[in-house]
């Protein structure tokens, strides 16, 4: 479902929304309407909210953590190539072949990647 879409239906549904209150306030009896049932609504709207930034606050630290563990995963992996690299150049010539080896399966990861 793409954006346009998404926004679409929040858009009918906060109108909706809307339209009903306007419904329900011409509805309802004036005692349900005084500045103590007014002030309890604003109370639990500004509760819900808090709450709502602390969710979203929370998934976006745990979204980081995972980024952040995949990133040092990479380099660590990244890190070890290059060492095991550099320890087969020592072998001279003979692990020519093994190093050409190391180099395609790490081209085709990055590629996976």
């Amino acid at each position: 479902m793409g954006a346009l879409a998404i926004g679409g239906i929040v858009f009918v549904c906060v109108l909706g929304g809307a339209l009903f209150g306007m419904y329900l306030e011409a509805v309802l009896p004036k005692q349900h309407l005084s500045d103590k049932s007014k002030e309890v609504i604003r109370v639990a709207m500004g509760m819900l909210a808090t709450l709502s930034a602390l969710v979203v606050g929370l998934l976006i630290a745990s979204a980081n953590t995972s980024f952040d563990t995949k990133s040092n995963e990479m380099r660590r992996v990244a890190a070890n190539a290059i060492v095991l690299d550099r320890m087969l150049a020592d072998y001279g010539p003979e692990a020519r072949e093994a190093r050409d080896l190391l180099r395609q399966a790490i081209m085709a990861k990055v590629r996976a990647i």
